[in-house]
């Protein structure tokens, strides 16, 4: 970056001035301190030494000349790697490209610091305040940032392969590109920051706090991001395949066209969360809170939802091909055109829920709970619906060929058009069922089952005797 030459002169004094009114100052040249962990080949002459204030204000003066002309007699790149520079307040300097490769700057002020493309990796600056600072690019590569300040920080395609940012504080910051690769960012508060596109696999998020933040297109793959905050982030095509966010928070998060293939969701809360057209395959999310969530063309191919919360969701066209959702809610659900072939789902609550046209083969629905729900045109060929509760449930034109029926509950519900072919209707209750226009019904089925006066047959077949009380065709 090229400065004008009256800067060069600003820059330099104004170092000067920040020197001297360091807190702690700084003593004799050569003192030494304690050696910082090493970081790669380091000839500076100041390393593991605290320079005076008088050699430090020259060194960056000559920075300063450098990075005004790479030819300058009086110019030379500021080599302070391993150097003791703790506690300094280095407010608004300019650093870019200086070399602090494993430097000591814990606590050290460098709000609105220009670091860019500079050389930190290994080095400490942990405690230190980075608030508005540019580090666009600078290589911080196991860095230690525990409880560092970096709030709107500009960091665009820096690097923090494996740096310790617990506890560190990156409100709003900018680190679109930004490589964070097995990185301990526990605790860490990245609340609204804009990670678009971010590098995270492997990395430690136990805990951070993302909410509001734009993670779309980010790599997360197998990270731990157990009982993070992630309220209302934009995960829009992220890849969080392995992630475990169990307990974690999505409430109203985006995560359209996210894979989360075999990422494990335990009891996570996904109150109102986007999630169209993602990939949950294989996917944990057992006792997962999805309330009112949009799940529309999902594919959840052999996900794990059991006592899931789905009640009020949108399932629309979403595959649960061989999903496991025994004891889960889904009170008022749309599963309209679902694919639930193969589907464990017993003792599911379906009560109300709109389950049109789903394509349900062999489908496992014991004692399910059914009631009052729609099911036209659903496809439920061999589907095992014994002693499951399907009272005042529209089964219009629905296919039950083959089904397991057996002490099934169908009072009052409207199997007009409906294809009972081989359908298994022992003990199953009738009464007041429509079975007027139902296809496929003969009369050893019927006589099996348990009917009354109300119930409508079909013209071709007899009313059997009606159900005593206590009867063992009569469901209890």
């Amino acid at each position: 970056m090229n400065q004008h030459p009256l800067f060069v002169t600003i820059v330099a004094g104004g170092v000067m001035a920040a020197l001297l009114a360091s807190p702690t100052g700084i003593h004799a040249a050569g003192k030494p301190v304690r050696k910082a962990s090493p970081a790669g080949t380091c000839e500076s002459t100041f390393k593991h030494t605290r320079p005076t204030l008088n050699v430090l204000s020259r060194v960056l003066q000559s920075h300063a000349h450098w990075l005004e002309d790479r030819d300058s007699p009086d110019g030379r790149r500021a080599n302070l790697c391993r150097t003791d520079l703790r506690g300094l307040r280095l407010e608004g300097s300019n650093l870019e490209r200086i070399n602090l490769e494993g430097a000591i700057l814990t606590g050290t002020n460098l709000r609105s610091a220009s670091l860019v493309q500079a050389h930190l990796k290994g080095a400490n600056l942990s405690q230190a305040r980075l608030d508005d600072a540019n580090l666009v690019g600078a290589d911080l590569r196991k860095a230690q940032l525990v409880k560092t300040h970096l709030n709107r920080a500009v960091a665009e395609e820096a690097a923090f392969y494996g740096a310790n940012l617990q506890g560190a504080l990156l409100r709003e910051a900018v680190l679109e590109r930004a490589h964070f690769e097995d990185a301990d960012l526990q605790l860490a508060d990245l609340s609204a920051a804009t990670l678009m596109d971010g590098y995270f696999y492997g990395a430690n998020l136990y805990r951070a706090n993302l909410a509001d933040a734009d993670l779309a297109g980010a790599d997360l793959r197998r990270t731990d991001l157990r009982q993070a905050n992630l309220r209302r982030a934009d995960l829009q095509g992220s890849l969080l395949d392995s992630a475990n966010l169990d307990g974690a928070s999505l409430v109203e998060a985006e995560l359209d066209s996210a894979y989360l293939d075999e990422a494990s969701l335990a009891k996570s809360d996904l109150r109102e969360a986007s999630l169209r057209g993602a990939d949950l395959r294989f996917t944990n999310l057992s006792g997962a809170i999805l309330q009112r969530a949009n799940l529309e063309s999902a594919n959840m191919e052999g996900a794990n939802l059991v006592k899931a919360r789905l009640d009020s969701a949108t399932l629309t066209m979403t595959v649960l091909y061989k999903a496991n959702l025994s004891d889960a809610n889904l009170h008022g659900a749309r599963l309209h055109h679902a694919v639930l072939i193969g589907a464990q789902l017993a003792r599911a609550d379906f009560r109300k829920a709109d389950l049109s046209e789903v394509y349900a083969p062999k489908a496992h629905l014991q004692q399910a709970r059914l009631s009052e729900a729609t099911l036209e045109s659903a496809n439920l060929v061999a589907a095992d619906l014994s002693q499951a509760d399907l009272s005042h449930a529209i089964l219009v034109q629905a296919n039950l060929q083959e089904a397991n029926l057996r002490g099934t509950n169908l009072r009052a519900s409207d199997l007009t058009g409906a294809q009972l072919n081989n359908a298994d209707l022992q003990h199953a209750d009738l009464r007041g069922a429509n079975l007027s226009g139902a296809l496929g019904l003969v009369q050893a089925q019927l006589n099996v089952a348990c009917l009354d006066e109300t119930t409508a047959l079909p013209s071709d077949l007899q009313r059997p005797r009606p159900c005593p009380e206590h009867h063992p065709r009569q469901r209890q």
